[in-house]
């Protein structure tokens, strides 16, 4: 099962569900290492405690995904004694899962009718996209490209250059995707990619930007389109 963003409240924390997909089992009988740990698949253990990964707060604002492989190795009596991200894009993304998985609790796994110690392994999928965004009245977003979605400004403040980012001379483009409501006011908005100096800036002054309503059919419609910011000097 996926879960994903549906409404992003600008310039706050958001919690995202996360999903979980369980390793497919080997089909055969586990065995244990040299460790004495059994190698099982995650299909085959059932998970008692449910909670959901914590989105780190300094990647809220960024359009991204990732899955993040974790290896768990289980106690006898069923809680995570140790949590390796193995795989994944984002350390911080790795970070999260592992503290997540750390605070689930499974059944105990039976060998011979004895709990024994397992290992075994899950992904986590984050998703902090707007891919299956829909607005509050559930409409989904027209895609425009930014030369449309440009000629439909009708208020906008330059962003504020970064003093520190001017001192070092840095220069660059701010990329982002912006959900315009019916209204023509941001609805929702992310980073794309940028240099961490410039991305906030030009993040804090596309938010206020307001739009002419975009009409379709003779409705006015959402509208998702990326903005390009560049910061010169």
């Amino acid at each position: 099962m996926r879960f994903s963003l549906c409404r992003l409240a600008l310039g706050y924390f958001t919690l995202l569900p996360l999903s979980v997909t369980l390793a497919q089992s080997v089909g055969r009988p586990p065995t244990s290492g040299t460790d004495g740990i059994y190698e099982v698949a995650a299909s085959e253990i059932k998970r008692l405690s449910s909670s959901n990964a914590e989105f780190p707060r300094e990647l809220s604002t960024y359009e991204l995904a990732d899955s993040v492989t974790v290896t768990l190795t289980i106690s006898p009596e069923g809680k995570v004694k140790r949590a390796k991200a193995v795989s994944g894009k984002i350390e911080s993304l790795k970070e999260a899962a592992e503290k997540t998985a750390k605070k689930w609790v499974f059944q105990p796994y039976l060998v011979n009718g004895a709990p024994v110690p397992v290992r075994t392994e899950i992904v986590i999928d984050f998703d902090n996209t707007f891919d299956r965004y829909r607005d509050p009245k559930g409409n989904v977003p027209v895609r425009l490209d930014e030369k449309t979605s440009r000629a439909l400004i009708v208020k906008s403040v330059q962003p504020n250059y970064p003093p520190d980012a001017r001192v070092g001379r840095i220069t660059g483009r701010v990329a982002l995707r912006v959900i315009v409501g019916e209204d023509g006011r941001v609805l929702a908005l992310h980073i794309i990619r940028g240099h961490p100096m410039l991305a906030p800036a030009a993040y804090n002054a596309v938010r206020t930007w307001e739009f002419r309503p975009y009409v379709e059919n003779g409705k006015a419609v959402p509208v998702d389109t990326q903005l390009n910011i560049d910061f010169m000097q």
